[in-house]
Order: structure tokens, then C-alpha cells, then sequence
């Protein structure tokens, strides 16, 4: 799945311990939205659903 730059960037500032599962759970969450490609928006999106959980 392809990422914009921005992604990337907000990826990189995941701790590296817990990276790889967010990575997949982004690129999950953006497959269940029809998403080809991982913008800031879906990051966000992502963030929103997760922090719920917290």
C-alpha cells in the first residue's frame, strides 16, 4: 500500500517498539475505507479510532 510523504513522516514519530502494529492497523483501517493510499487524513482517522480505546 502506498504512503504520502506526510504518513511517513507521522509513522516515523511512532516509537520503533510499536511501529510495525500501527503501520498494519493504518493500512487496515484504510482498506475497510476503499483507500489506496495513506494521507495525513486516514493518520488521523486512525489516531481518532485508536486513542477510543485508551
Amino acid at each position: 500500500m502506498a504512503w504520502s510523504r506526510e504518513a511517513e513522516q507521522r509513522l516515523e514519530n511512532i516509537p520503533d517498539f510499536i511501529r510495525p502494529m500501527a503501520r498494519k492497523e493504518v493500512e487496515r483501517l484504510a482498506k475497510e475505507r476503499g483507500v489506496s493510499t495513506i494521507t495525513a487524513q486516514v493518520m488521523d482517522e486512525a489516531k481518532d479510532k485508536f486513542l477510543k480505546f485508551m
